[in-house]
């Protein structure tokens, strides 16, 4: 049996060592654990992506009951939504006797001692909030890629023969005339996709997809030239 520290943070910028540090010695100093009984699982993914590794092994301890409890920066750490907070708190705690310790909520939840009618409220009332604030972050991240896109910025992967600089516009790289030639390859030579990458060097599984984004390449003269 030991205590388990889950640590968590959504962005690669975001310091998990010093997020662990301070679960580390909130179990230490503030709960009394030893050291020697504590293992600690790590994750640095957004709340949303339920497959991470750390995650998942927090889980899988405590469901094969070999976790005496489970310490975490907030509430949104066993979970995203007000469903999975839930749903997965009542396991922990009400199921496998866990106890759960959030260091930032004042949710303090001994071994074996399972949820009084306050933690319920308490956890339902910090779960919504968590909520609200995801589907805001959501809300806000969705409105700031419509505008930099209506600012003509990149918002996601580069196509290929493309990077983007530090304010998000599409530069060329070294292979954006390869792609060139493949697209005049294909629709002014008549060339097979499979022709066209071996001659110029695009990947084969690239040409569709520089196709289809022939405006990406050429010039107004060159897509005028194609298209008659």
């Amino acid at each position: 049996m030991s205590t388990l520290i889950y640590a968590r943070v959504s962005k690669p910028e975001q310091n998990l060592d010093h997020q662990r540090e301070n679960l580390w010695a909130y179990a230490t100093d503030t709960l009394g654990i030893a050291g020697a009984d504590i293992d600690v699982l790590k994750d640095k993914s957004t709340g949303t992506d339920t497959d991470r590794s750390g995650y998942r092994q927090m889980l899988e301890r405590v469901r094969a009951d070999e976790a005496d409890r489970v310490i975490v920066r907030e509430v949104t750490r066993p979970g995203r939504t007000m469903r999975d907070i839930s749903e997965n708190v009542h396991e922990m705690v009400q199921v496998h006797d866990c106890g759960l310790y959030v260091m930032n909520d004042p949710i303090e939840v001994d071994p074996g001692d399972g949820l009084t009618m306050h933690d319920k409220m308490l956890l339902n009332v910090l779960a919504w909030a968590a909520e609200l604030e995801a589907k805001k972050i959501r809300e806000n991240t969705i409105e700031g890629l419509r505008a930099a896109e209506a600012a003509g910025k990149w918002t996601t992967r580069p196509p290929y023969g493309f990077t983007t600089d530090e304010d998000g516009y599409l530069q060329p790289t070294e292979d954006f005339n390869k792609a060139v030639r493949a697209i005049r390859a294909v629709e002014k030579e008549g060339w097979s996709h499979r022709k066209a990458a071996r001659d110029t060097g695009v990947p084969r599984r690239t040409v569709p997809n520089v196709l289809d984004r022939k405006e990406l390449y050429l010039d107004e003269h060159d897509a005028s030239e194609i298209e008659t």
